[in-house]
């Protein structure tokens, strides 16, 4: 604090000083610019307010000190008042730029010059203000000492602050005069026939002197910088939780995929708070003006498509209508930011034209993606009436931000400054805490729903036989490896331990999950019924058809099989794989699957078994077994197995094992030969 006051009485002494020379010099006849200003350094620092040139247009000759600009304007940095405190020096953003100096809605380059007599012996440099418009190059004797922003290729503007640039040390000596140019460039999109009132160029005053006091008066200018960026800091913390809490909703989305609530209001909320961030970023001079604004548009246009998607599916009404007006919007919003992006960059020209369609394109947007919106929040509420109103929350809470932050704008909420940014916070914690909570309900349903599978799973593990009872004149293998926690393959195998003949029923259902197993379980308890009064396998089958027909999503392929004691097989098909005798497929008709039709009429064979021959029933999760490569299992693969009589378990193995898709079901009956009856 003491060296800033030393630098401010300094300051004050040295620009005092530096308009009586000014004046003198008038009054011997010699005009301010014409003749080197003297400068006295030492431990002092001088404000550049007066003696400037002035010239609007472009011309690298004009940091050339030879260059005659006796024809320029003349230009003076006045705040108004004397002397300069260093604050008002550096700081100052009321001095009126180049807009008010003669050149109204001028913009694009235009330069100051300004000639010093500097003493050799002492290391000097340039404080630039912080105020600036918009971006600038330094020369002294034309070799340029350094620059404040892009003007080569893309033009890059920063927000401003505070410069340091060292005057080379070979400096000249006090008999020979230093000339400073300062090369400006004005944002062209300021030139909006919207705005009033533009600046343009320095809107501070420069300060030359020593090097170590203009170090200590910088870096006290960028310390209370920072200590009155509060504000900024404030709105990062709340980007930061946007952004942290459309994390969490992604992160959500992964565990429960079928809520899309979930990554919609986390692509919003992401998207927000990334398009505060830009905006801080740019404020405090980390980034460009034109990539805040790209980053913004790549940050806003997904999130304005994501709000309405977010709401619809919080509030159970994703309805086609609702889609096809979220595209219109967001679409118009889409054009309004790459006309912004456009005119920031310099792709599109800034006509009155285009000026005025950015502002209808605006103008229309905003209003209508609000109303669509409300039509959202009153289809939500006579959808499910009121439990409506806790999802709504974020809407309502972000919609009166909206409307305290812009009173604010208009003064009205000035001492008030918190409370908008205290409702905006609540934004992101109210949607934490109903997807929370929608979470820990959906885990308490999951747990539930697994509670549900495994008790369905035990039930279909008890109705699917694993161990068969021994049958004279039959060697029987089966097994049973489902693809999910319950499966859509089904056989019942039910000897006649009287006449020693055998029946057969295997089939697939449709479908997978909780549902495939409720409808197995129901043609099981079928099978059992009917087989209780018959043994025809069409007969069956046509049962089966029955119960199917007329059920919503119900259908399922089937086989039926007798075998007699002494061979001889009937067989009744219905859609489903043909079996293999002895490694070979039984070439039969195809038939519908039961339950597409009320009158299915299954494809009927008869062929007879001769003793050690074996007939072997697969379900199509065998073949449809499917590798990382994406190759199918298939037919010749389970032909080469069952041809080397490899047994029910281990072709199930070597299914599942290449790649399991579907449920995996098979069965193996082997004739040893004319069994002794019972009777006998």
């Amino acid at each position: 604090m003491k060296t800033a006051l030393c630098c401010s009485l300094l300051l004050c002494f040295a620009a005092s000083a530096l308009k009586a020379q000014q004046a003198t010099a008038s009054t011997n006849g010699v005009k301010p610019g014409d003749a080197a200003v003297p400068v006295t350094l030492g431990q002092s620092v001088v404000a550049l307010t007066g003696s400037w040139k002035f010239h609007i247009g472009d011309d690298p000759r004009w940091a050339d000190p030879g260059f005659d600009d006796s024809d320029w304007q003349p230009y003076e940095l006045m705040p108004g008042h004397s002397p300069l405190t260093p604050e008002e020096v550096t700081q100052s953003g009321e001095l009126p730029g180049w807009q008010q100096h003669g050149h109204p809605g001028y913009t694009g380059y235009a330069w100051y010059r300004i000639r010093l007599r500097l003493p050799g012996n002492v290391h000097s440099a340039l404080l630039m203000p912080r105020y600036v418009d918009d971006a600038y190059e330094v020369f002294v004797n034309g070799t340029k000492i350094g620059s404040f922003g892009e003007l080569n290729g893309w033009h890059l503007i920063y927000a401003g602050k505070p410069e340091l640039f060292p005057i080379p040390a070979a400096t000249p000596d006090s008999r020979q005069s230093v000339t400073l140019a300062l090369r400006f460039w004005n944002l062209r999109e300021e030139a909006s026939p919207s705005e009033h009132n533009l600046p343009g160029g320095l809107r501070g005053v420069p300060v030359i002197g020593s090097s170590a006091p203009l170090r200590v008066l910088e870096q006290s200018v960028r310390e209370q910088m920072w200590q009155a960026q509060w504000e900024a800091r404030l709105v990062m913390r709340v980007a930061s939780l946007y952004i942290a809490v459309g994390f969490i909703s992604l992160f959500l989305f992964l565990f429960s995929r079928g809520q899309k609530e979930y990554l919609w209001a986390g692509v919003s909320l992401t998207g927000f708070g990334a398009m505060l961030a830009a905006i801080i970023y740019s404020q405090q001079g980390t980034i460009s003006y034109q990539v805040s604004i790209a980053a913004q548009t790549a940050a806003l246009v997904p999130a304005d498509f994501a709000i309405p998607l977010a709401a619809m599916y919080l509030l159970n009404v994703p309805r086609l209508l609702w889609r096809r007006v979220n595209y219109v919007t967001s679409g118009l919003n889409l054009a309004w930011s790459l006309q912004l992006v456009g005119h920031s960059l310099g792709l599109l020209p800034l006509t009155t034209v285009a000026a005025r369609l950015t502002g209808v394109t605006l103008g229309v947007a905003v209003p209508l993606h609000a109303c669509f919106l409300l039509a959202i929040a009153i289809d939500g509420v006579r959808t499910i009436g009121r439990k409506a109103w806790l999802p709504m929350a974020p809407g309502l809470l972000f919609g009166i931000y909206g409307f305290l932050f812009a009173l604010f704008s208009f003064g009205i909420l000035k001492s008030l400054y918190w409370f908008p940014m205290f409702i905006c916070v609540c934004v992101p914690l109210t949607v934490l805490i109903i997807f929370l909570m929608r979470f820990t309900e959906q885990q308490r349903e999951n747990g539930r729903l697994l509670e549900d599978m495994r008790q369905a799973r035990e039930v279909q593990q008890f109705l699917i036989p694993e161990k068969m009872s021994k049958l004279s004149g039959w060697i029987i293998e089966s097994e049973y490896r489902p693809a999910r926690e319950v499966g859509g393959d089904f056989f019942q195998i039910i000897p006649d331990q009287h006449d020693c003949n055998l029946l057969i029923v295997a089939g697939d259902v449709t479908g997978k999950g909780l549902q495939a197993g409720m409808l197995v379980a129901m043609l099981v308890g079928a099978i059992r019924t009917e087989s209780a009064h018959t043994s025809d396998p069409v007969e069956i089958l046509g049962a089966l058809n029955s119960r199917l027909h007329g059920r919503e999503h119900a259908q399922a392929t089937c086989l039926a099989i007798r075998i007699a004691a002494d061979g001889q097989a009937l067989l009744a098909n219905a859609g489903h794989l043909p079996p293999y005798l002895n490694g070979e497929p039984i070439g039969m008709e195809g038939a519908l699957p039961l339950g597409m039709i009320e009158s299915a009429q299954p494809s009927v064979m008869e062929f007879q078994l001769k003793p050690n021959d074996r007939l072997v029933l697969v379900s199509d999760g065998i073949v449809e077994a499917t590798n990382t490569n994406g190759a199918l299992f298939g037919f010749e693969r389970l032909q080469a197995l069952l041809r080397s009589a490899k047994s029910a378990g281990e072709v199930a193995a070597a299914a599942q094992t290449f790649g399991q898709e579907d449920d995996i079901s098979i069965i193996a009956v082997t004739h040893t030969g004319i069994p002794q009856l019972a009777s006998a």
